[in-house]
């Protein structure tokens, strides 16, 4: 039988995602976009392929995963990441 693993997200501020977002070399340029911070690329969703935008965006634990935020994004995750 299978142990079932509680997840847990945290809701953190603006400012906080910032520096963790700082720290993963990641940056926001002025259109609100999460960039790279050494190219200026706009950081792709590996789910969606989609920019992210900071104010959708999720930093997941224990990595430096960075996406859109959205039932289908979580879902995915969880369904591919987790469940591994």
């Amino acid at each position: 039988m299978e142990e079932r693993k509680d997840i847990t997200f945290l809701d953190i501020t603006d400012e906080e995602k910032k520096v963790l977002l700082d720290f993963l070399d990641y940056s926001i340029n002025e259109e609100g976009y999460i960039i790279n911070a050494k190219t200026g690329d706009r950081h792709i969703c590996p789910i969606t392929r989609d920019p992210v935008l900071f104010k959708d965006a999720s930093i997941l634990h224990g990595s430096n995963l960075v996406i859109n935020t959205t039932p289908l994004t979580i879902s995915e995750y969880l369904s591919e990441y987790i469940e591994e």
